[in-house]
């Protein structure tokens, strides 16, 4: 697992569609109890990514989170994942990228 954390002056909803806009992957709303909303990607077999808001439910930034995870048997490479999340992040346009911890 590896995560980014970002700013960006885009609404949950306008983030959602703006990647889904943009492309290659495709995004859906999902909600989970320990952070409400997020959207959701998989984009290849086997990796799963969420963005969600760090502070909070309902807040719609600035700050967000993107977390990914690779399940067993991926066979896609860390480094492609990344090229083209880092572009869609530049789309946004997300400022202050940092490694972030993500959420389990």
């Amino acid at each position: 697992m590896w995560a980014y954390d970002f700013e960006c002056d885009k609404t949950m909803a306008e983030i959602i569609s703006a990647l889904n806009e943009s492309g290659p992957w495709q995004w859906v709303w999902r909600d989970k109890d320990a952070f409400g909303p997020y959207i959701s990607s998989v984009p290849l077999e086997g990796v799963s990514v969420r963005i969600y808001d760090l502070d909070g439910y309902y807040s719609n930034g600035p700050t967000y989170t993107a977390d990914f995870k690779l399940g067993e048997g991926c066979k896609s490479e860390w480094a492609t994942i990344d090229r083209v999340f880092r572009e869609l992040l530049g789309n946004l346009p997300a400022r202050n990228v940092t490694i972030g911890e993500g959420y389990d």
